[in-house]
């Protein structure tokens, strides 16, 4: 149970919260894959275009860190996460548009870095787990799993069963040293389906 003190998940706050990003027409295709478990650096082959779909866009600026269907960060995250050297993320630009102002210092944060780690022993799962076909309501990991594989392979990484994205809290850290905006960090052993609309 140490490593569920160790890991944390990334959500959106109410300040990046307040708004609804998605990819528009004309963003590379390539990108339409960034759930994918493996690398889609051979299809993602122009930037990313993101418009704002909801909330007040004449007063939008945007934040560090926004949830759309993926993850979208600044530049300046961005810098914090390169200084780790992480296997298995890559970025890739992206503008935000909202009418005729551009942000482009901005990137899709692909993590197919991946582990199948639930302990489900202590992690509450709604459906089936043998299919993946299942809620995942509170998560604990398995500390026998990540204790095989070195800290600096397992700094981000993805669940395996699940898309959940988990840093490390030394990478959390720096990204909270770094000042970031519209993010906010919930532990492991603190998180539960319930935790986005705290």
């Amino acid at each position: 149970m140490i490593y569920d003190q160790q890991y944390y998940m990334l959500a959106e706050n109410s300040e990046s919260g307040a708004y609804m990003l998605e990819q528009a027409d004309g963003s590379d295709e390539g990108l339409e894959h960034l759930m994918s478990r493996r690398s889609i650096s051979k299809r993602v082959l122009g930037p990313g275009i993101v418009e704002v779909l909801d909330g007040d866009s004449s007063r939008f600026s945007p934040c560090d860190y926004h949830e759309t269907a993926e993850q979208l960060i600044s530049g300046k995250f961005r810098q914090v996460l390169l200084k780790f050297n992480l296997p298995g993320v890559d970025f890739y630009q992206t503008n935000i548009i909202n009418g005729n102002k551009v942000w482009s210092d901005y990137y899709y944060l692909h993590i197919w870095n991946s582990y199948k780690c639930i302990n489900l022993l202590r992690s509450e799962i709604d459906g089936n787990y043998k299919t993946y076909s299942f809620t995942l309501e509170s998560l604990s990991l398995d500390d026998k799993v990540l204790e095989e594989i070195p800290v600096a392979e397992r700094l981000v990484f993805r669940l395996e069963e699940k898309p959940k994205f988990l840093f490390h809290e030394t990478v959390v850290n720096a990204l909270r040293e770094a000042n970031l905006t519209g993010l906010k960090f919930l532990r492991v052993d603190e998180w539960s389906i319930g935790s986005a609309f705290e």
